[in-house]
């Protein structure tokens, strides 16, 4: 798996989690009963991020960075004040604490409401975590930076709202397509929750103008790395396919197969400055 793919997967894994999360530091006190965080092996390879059967939170090959990125609910450039070894140093992780223990089946039957009041619990405890072993400070900064507005097409939005009655299938997932595409599908999805996962694709913040309120299902398949749109007051710029690619850019790939666009803007966006942050604790 390419550096580029792993990072997509680690976003999408806790994308819907980090949504819900509120504003709040990392703790001193651990939300996890148990707790194991050892260095990596070397030789290893790839990196993830999820919640096992039983609800254990593992994670593998982890860097500090990627952890406060899920925990936060952010992107990497949003992050100011990093030590450079929260980049490169990787831990695998194995933590589970009381109120974790819930399977996939009763996850399945939760209401959209309890599924995301659970995952928001969840990342707090991730956020705790940093705090109790990494002894992780952060405070929050907005400040002005290029976002995109992800806006309705000219010839109006191609998804479909979703239905009511199959309330078991939902979620966002993103993974490898053909060659050295990408496809990202959506069940039961706010548009709000497709932002996030382009602002990992599209390397700023991407902010939901649509306008379109409810959920909504939607797939499409694009070539990550592709092109980029002319900043407010700037003629130049690259959006469509290129030949020696695959399939269409990202730009592309959302007004063709969705029916929506990605317009360059200006605007405020909240940064996570770190204050202070160690290697973690024996455990």
């Amino acid at each position: 798996m390419t550096k580029q793919h792993t990072t997509v997967v680690i976003a999408v894994l806790l994308a819907s989690y980090a949504a819900l999360c509120q504003t709040q530091s990392a703790t001193s006190t651990s939300g996890f009963e148990v707790a194991s965080i050892k260095p990596s092996d070397p030789a290893a390879g790839g990196m993830q991020i999820g919640v096992s059967p039983g609800g254990v939170f593992t994670a593998k090959r982890v860097t500090v960075k990627a952890l406060i990125q899920q925990a936060y609910g952010i992107r990497d450039f949003q992050i100011s004040g990093a030590p450079g070894w929260t980049d490169t140093e990787r831990y695998d992780i194995i933590a589970k604490g009381k109120g974790t223990d819930v399977s996939d089946a009763e996850i399945r039957k939760m209401t959209d409401a309890q599924r995301n009041a659970f995952q928001a619990e969840f990342l707090v405890k991730v956020q705790m975590l940093l705090g109790d072993r990494f002894q992780l400070k952060v405070h929050r900064e907005s400040k002005e930076l290029p976002v995109y507005a992800l806006v309705i097409a000219k010839n109006g939005p191609k998804i479909r709202a979703a239905e009511d009655r199959d309330v078991t299938r939902t979620g966002l997932t993103l993974r490898p397509g053909d060659g050295r595409n990408l496809e990202i599908t959506g069940a039961r999805m706010p548009l709000g929750s497709l932002a996030r996962t382009l602002s990992d694709q599209a390397g700023r913040t991407v902010l939901d103008k649509t306008g379109l309120k409810g959920n909504y299902d939607f797939k499409m398949t694009f070539t990550p790395g592709m092109g980029h749109l002319p900043e407010p007051g700037d003629g130049t710029g690259t959006s469509g396919a290129d030949p020696g690619r695959d399939g269409p850019s990202l730009f592309t790939a959302l007004q063709e197969q969705l029916g929506l666009r990605l317009e360059a803007q200006k605007g405020a966006v909240e940064v996570v400055v770190i204050d202070h942050v160690e290697k973690p604790s024996a455990n």
